[in-house]
């Protein structure tokens, strides 16, 4: 799988090239390597020098990037046991966000039945219901169709 920047630097059919490496003779593959990387950074180079362009895996211009797509897309070129490391600090992160949630309801209304809080306090279900509800809406504004 090619990043955004491999993409810029391979065109030219480079690809190819790279793949017919291991077929050339050895005293001409240090030679052919070299040029394939000054091709690549020729490419890179030419994609700047158009204008205003850039990588971006933005939505919207301008808009920081949220580290959670950061980790799903850097997932992919790790090794197992980093996939496992990211996929632990994925759920770690959506947990916080859902106590994030959680904890930042508006005491005066019960977010399932937008009825008031009862007088002493505490809203309808216990813990876990309310959590189970807040992870459901989370889960449903996640679910929205992600954008590079």
């Amino acid at each position: 799988m090619l990043t955004a920047l491999d993409q810029i630097a391979n065109q030219n059919h480079l690809q190819l090239v790279k793949a017919v490496l291991p077929y050339v003779r050895p005293d001409g593959q240090k030679m052919l390597s070299v040029c394939i990387k000054m091709m690549e950074l020729q490419n890179i180079l030419r994609f700047y020098a158009r204008g205003d362009y850039c990588v971006s895996a933005c939505a919207v211009p301008g808009e920081p990037p949220q580290l959670l797509d950061i980790l799903a897309d850097i997932r992919s070129y790790c090794e197992p046991g980093e996939q496992e490391m990211i996929d632990q600090c994925i759920q770690l992160m959506s947990a916080m966000e859902l106590y994030s949630m959680f904890s930042q309801q508006e005491p005066s209304a019960d977010p399932e039945t937008h009825s008031a809080v009862p007088e002493n306090g505490v809203p309808e279900g216990t813990v876990t219901e309310r959590m189970e509800r807040y992870e459901r809406q989370f889960m449903d504004q996640q679910s929205g169709p992600r954008q590079y």
